[in-house]
């Protein structure tokens, strides 16, 4: 592990941020704080319109402004900035990529460093989801989260099988980072990287003890906008990376549990589908058995999720709620088919 501090393991601190004057300046203070000797904190105001890049400078960040263009996701905006400071990148052994409402505890930085050798090239930090006791939309969307890193990876982990990235918390070699900069002409950055590097052999790892603390939407609408990002940025991300996607089919169980990971989605709807066609092709026996397993193994997933997260009862209670939540990932699905510019869950 690289425990000693010296130039070749100095932490880049990245935030790429559009309109985001609402939650910079704590987030950059939180950030500033983690920060060691070498270290550096960069924030991307990326064609902002309000005090963005203003705020993040008096909070302690360095500001690189991009006025090119328009804001049209972060993928765009983290190419730029890969293209434009290629050089100075390579004096850092990593970057970190945080998004522009996270906030990191003061530990952060020395605990990634602790977990990082010589062959590190990918990693994802915990994220653990913050929500408010009043939204029962926003504990279901952390329970979902919780429930695929607490699970899921962990089982992907022991298997030693890749983990995907999650937009936020991504620990990148700088090398590796730059090399792929051109290739994220996109919105769903996370996605990309996910099958840029996968399918590459690059196998993406976690770091369980560095935890990024992310805020989920407050409101129905703002989760429902969200969702509908998300949702755009699967089928962009399908056709886009094609080749990439097969190269990782081909890698057997392992691509197809990545695979899993950030296409289907919302496993709510991916288990009730299992149950339907089980039901419906109840005169194949053989045939709906697959689908009376996986709609099993996911109810097994939910329990066994369940007896391992923190406040469990809190997001027990919070399931009275899923018809509320269902009926807000359906808005998010028929949003992301009308025309409209990015959406964001915060206005």
């Amino acid at each position: 592990m690289l425990n000693a501090k010296n130039k070749e393991n100095h932490i880049a601190l990245l935030i790429l941020a559009h309109d985001e004057s609402v939650v910079i300046s704590d987030t950059v203070a939180a950030a500033h704080n983690a920060l060691t000797p070498g270290d550096t904190l960069f924030v991307v105001a990326d064609n902002c319109t309000d005090d963005t890049a203003g705020k993040a400078h008096n909070a302690g960040a360095r500001v690189i402004i991009r006025n090119n263009g328009v804001a049209n996701g972060k993928g765009e905006a983290l190419a730029w900035f890969l293209s434009q400071y290629r050089d100075e990148l390579l004096n850092y052994c990593m970057v970190v990529i945080l998004d522009a409402d996270s906030m990191i505890p003061p530990d952060f930085i020395r605990i990634i460093i602790s977990n990082i050798s010589e062959e590190s090239q990918a990693l994802q930090c915990f994220v653990y989801p913050l929500y408010e006791n009043k939204a029962p939309i926003g504990k279901l969307a952390a329970l979902s989260e919780l429930l695929d890193q607490y699970v899921s990876d962990n089982i992907r982990t022991a298997l030693g099988w890749p983990v995907r990235l999650r937009g936020t918390g991504m620990v990148l070699k700088s090398e590796t980072l730059i090399d792929m900069g051109n290739r994220l002409q996109t919105k769903v950055e996370d996605i990309a990287l996910s099958l840029l590097l996968t399918a590459r052999g690059i196998r993406i790892q976690r770091i369980n003890d560095a935890v990024v603390f992310d805020p989920k939407p407050r409101t129905s609408d703002a989760a429902a906008r969200q969702r509908a990002r998300w949702f755009r940025g699967q089928w962009q991300a399908m056709w886009q990376y094609r080749r990439e996607i097969v190269r990782v089919l081909v890698k057997g169980p392992a691509g197809w549990s990545l695979l899993s990971s950030l296409f289907l989605k919302p496993k709510w709807l991916v288990l009730t589908t299992s149950l339907l066609m089980a039901l419906t092709l109840s005169h194949w026996p053989w045939l709906a058995l697959f689908f009376w397993v996986h709609f099993l193994l996911g109810l097994l997933y939910v329990l066994l999720g369940l007896s391992l997260i923190p406040d469990r009862k809190i997001f027990i209670r919070a399931m009275f709620h899923a018809p509320a939540y269902v009926w807000m990932w359906l808005q998010g699905i028929t949003l992301s088919f009308r025309p409209s510019s990015w959406l964001r869950a915060r206005k």
